[in-house]
């Protein structure tokens, strides 16, 4: 079963990278959520895909988690054409409440790829490996 989250960008934080040029939305397909409890906390681990394009922003919530610790990104095999493309985090206060990753997105040869210039419709699909707590 896949749960597809569609956010109202409008409920979060205005706070972000918007120096980075994505203004988009990212769609989530959030495949699997593992809890594991550890003391008094608990941690989770997401995994899914994400369509985003580079200079985007995703946000904890997102990917139903209220901390985002560590963000693993795989992107899909080379194209037909020869491309293929990296993609590259920083997460943004770290093991704060809500906190966000921006996302870099480079082609083979180490050229960014900018909101608009990746392949389609200018996005990605990105599978995702989350860490963070409830």
């Amino acid at each position: 079963m896949v749960q597809v989250v569609i956010t109202d960008r409008s409920v979060l934080p205005t706070a972000g990278p918007s120096v980075l040029g994505g203004t988009g939305t990212p769609l989530v397909h959030v495949h699997f959520i593992e809890r594991n409890v550890f003391g008094n906390g608990i941690g989770v681990r997401v995994y899914g895909e994400i369509k985003m394009a580079a200079g985007e922003f995703v946000w904890a919530r997102e990917l139903k988690l209220n901390t985002l610790e560590v963000l693993l990104l795989t992107s899909e095999p080379p194209r037909p054409d020869g491309h293929g493309y990296i993609a590259n985090k920083h997460i943004w206060h770290k093991g704060e409440y809500d906190n966000y990753a921006s996302i870099m997105i480079y082609n083979d040869a180490g050229t960014w790829e900018g909101p608009g210039t990746a392949p389609q419709d200018g996005s990605l699909w990105l599978d995702f490996e989350a860490l963070g707590d409830m």
